[in-house]
């Protein structure tokens, strides 16, 4: 390594002063010999002699002398000065070195240690003392092994530099990875004289590193692998699965109803469902069953290693009774089901999105039947899920196309014998196949979204026919109109139910709103709620399809309600069959014990009219009275002009 500027200069200065001595010295020597020897011809003693008559030439001689030593001098205090210089200039960096945050380390040609910096000391927690003289090499984590080693030097001998991550040991014992770079130090020509490594700790950057990655590739509320790790962990799976050798099974799981925990509780009930139900389907996982958060309320279970579907389908059960068990959630008691569909493979695709693909339409197959249950990928679910598909597009092109109409159905008061009012039902007026009954395409406006602005255009526009009736002298009495279960648990629905009957001028004792048992048995604070709110304006409320659900006695009794529609399947056989009479006359009577009025709907025949005549049940609709009609054709049918109340 070559000298510093500030030794080099110390050396100048001693051998300058060396010379300078010297030189004073021979001429102090050539003086004293003049002085002792007399002038060639003369007898005189030396000291008797004048000053001039020394030589000129000694004279010089003593000039000279005066001149180096002044150039001396001057020399000597300008080397000073650089000295001074240099030796602030050493100090300076000597302190950015200790105060760099990157560690630095000097070996010498053989690798020993010579110097490290303070950085060093607080990454490895070896001082000065503890490292000087000794090697790289008791760093070492011995992850790398000798080969990478070797690799590392041959690269600084060929190119003088080498760059890259390394893992190496602390005092303490811990591994930590680094970031080095190795410089050698060497002379034109010359082997290396010095190493230099200067190193960083980046295990908090790689730490930051796999927390974004973990974050990329998990739900963070389920802390879930999601659906990005999903399509990663199919790729790794089926990327060297061989197709009559290797098969896998992929789940969808789909909670029933979920949307009514949302509604009803908030997001934040809903959440801690999802988190509940994770942890439960996360107790029936193993090496081989990886869980899934697809997004909203879906999970995915991919089995790989299968053996057969009784494996898939002993899984399934036992995750369904998990799933069953009741939930609480701030106070309340809560169940949800599932709707699981099933893809194979290699029967029902090769690839991930086809395995995924498939496994969804068995979910929504699961979902068409009565939901609570699974379903294995069949090739005929493709058509129904493209009619499916095809059936919401047109939908909503018949939405804005205006192809919705209303047909209406009158209301029977039994005991008088006279129309008491009109339900409202909603069909699809097909360009092509023409009428099509609600039973076919409600479904589909619940799954895709529809059903809000479809409800609502059925609400406004019952309310506009039942105005223009009005202003015409025509009473049909009341105006029903079904509400669905996404449609009553909107916060703000009593407020937009307020808002139609503004804008149509009908008077709230006329409008009957029938809802199901789902709507306001999930969620029964918020319903009874929205249900007091349009009490409030003068609104009727009726339960529909009583009796299909799963109400309580005690629960009907904090509704406030008005009547209680019986569904059409308490009516079929009570002609015939005493097990249904007596059923129906059940529900009657519990009906007039809420001191609520009963509506049987799906009267169809004389006999079953008369047996609800003889259970006094107030009011009847069906086909052995009236089919739903237009508006037109109901005027019609019923009478025409009808004398209005006073």
């Amino acid at each position: 390594m070559s000298q510093t500027p500030a030794f080099a200069g110390r050396k100048f200065i001693v051998f300058a002063l060396l010379a300078t001595l010297l030189v004073w010295g021979l001429i102090g020597l050539d003086l004293w010999l003049v002085e002792r020897q007399p002038p060639a011809g003369t007898t005189a003693p030396a000291e008797e002699m004048p000053l001039f008559a020394v030589a000129t030439w000694e004279k010089a001689l003593v000039a000279l002398g005066v001149l180096l030593s002044l150039s001396m001098i001057q020399a000597c205090r300008q080397l000073y000065l650089r000295s001074r210089q240099g030796e602030a200039q050493l100090a300076m960096h000597s302190r950015l070195v200790d105060h760099t945050s990157e560690a630095m380390l000097v070996t010498d040609g053989a690798q020993r240690i010579v110097s490290v910096n303070a950085a060093f000391e607080q990454i490895t927690g070896y001082g000065p003392g503890e490292v000087i003289g000794r090697t790289p090499t008791m760093l070492s984590a011995g992850h790398h092994g000798l080969a990478m080693h070797r690799t590392v030097w041959d690269m600084v001998a060929e190119s003088g530099f080498w760059q890259g991550e390394i893992w190496d040991r602390r005092k303490d014992g811990t591994l930590y990875p680094k970031q080095l770079r190795i410089t050698a130090i060497s002379e034109p020509g010359q082997p290396a004289s010095h190493f230099v490594a200067v190193f960083t700790d980046v295990s908090e950057q790689k730490a930051q590193a796999e927390r974004f990655d973990y974050l990329a590739l998990h739900d963070p509320l389920t802390n879930l692998p999601n659906r990005l790790a999903l399509d990663s962990h199919l790729h790794a799976v089926l990327d060297g699965a061989v197709p009559g050798i290797d098969r896998l099974a992929l789940l969808i799981i789909d909670l029933d109803n979920f949307k009514t925990i949302n509604d009803s509780l908030g997001h934040h009930a809903g959440d801690r469902l999802l988190a509940e139900i994770a942890r439960r389907l996360s107790g029936h996982m193993s090496k081989h069953r990886q869980l899934f958060r697809l997004g909203g309320d879906e999970f995915v279970v991919v089995i790989d290693h299968l053996l057969n579907e009784a494996a898939v389908v002993d899984l399934v059960q036992a995750m369904v009774r998990s799933m069953g068990e009741a939930y609480e959630i701030d106070g309340h008691v809560w169940r949800s089901t599932p709707s699981i569909g099933i893809s194979l493979y290699p029967e029902d695709g090769r690839d991930g999105q086809a395995l995924i693909r498939n496994a969804d339409t068995a979910m929504y197959y699961a979902k068409a039947n009565g939901r609570n249950n699974y379903q294995f990928f069949a090739e005929p679910m493709n058509a129904a899920a493209n009619k499916r598909l095809h059936t919401e597009s047109e939908l909503w092109r018949a939405l804005a196309e205006n192809q919705l109409v209303l047909h209406y159905q009158p209301q029977i008061d039994l005991l008088a014998g006279k129309v008491v009012g009109v339900e409202a039902l909603v069909r699809w007026r097909h360009p092509q196949r023409g009428l099509i009954a609600p039973a076919e395409f409600i479904p589909v406006a619940e799954a895709c979204g529809l059903i809000l602005p479809l409800g609502h255009w059925v609400l406004l526009t019952a309310c506009r026919q039942a105005r223009a009736w009005r202003d015409a002298g025509i009473d049909m009495g009341e105006m029903a109109v079904n509400i669905s279960a996404h449609q009553f648990q909107q916060p703000q629905f009593a407020q937009a139910v307020q808002a139609v009957l503004a804008e149509t001028g009908v008077v709230a004792e006329r409008l009957e709103l029938e809802i199901t048992e789902s709507s306001i048995m999930h969620g029964v604070d918020a319903a009874i709620q929205t249900m007091a709110q349009l009490r409030a304006m003068g609104v009727k409320l009726a339960i529909d399809d009583f009796g299909t659900g799963y109400s309580s006695l005690a629960y009907l009794r904090r509704f406030p309600l008005d009547r209680l529609k019986i569904d059409r399947s308490f009516l079929a056989d009570v002609d015939t069959d005493a097990d249904a009479a007596a059923l129906l006359t059940s529900i009657v009577q519990l009906g007039r014990s809420l001191g609520l009025q009963l509506v049987a709907e799906g009267v169809e025949s004389f006999a079953q009219a008369e047996f609800l005549r003889t259970l006094e049940c107030e009011r009847v609709q069906g086909f052995h009275f009236y089919q739903p009609v237009s508006a037109e054709e109901v005027v019609g049918r019923v009478g025409g002009l009808l004398p209005l109340p006073a």
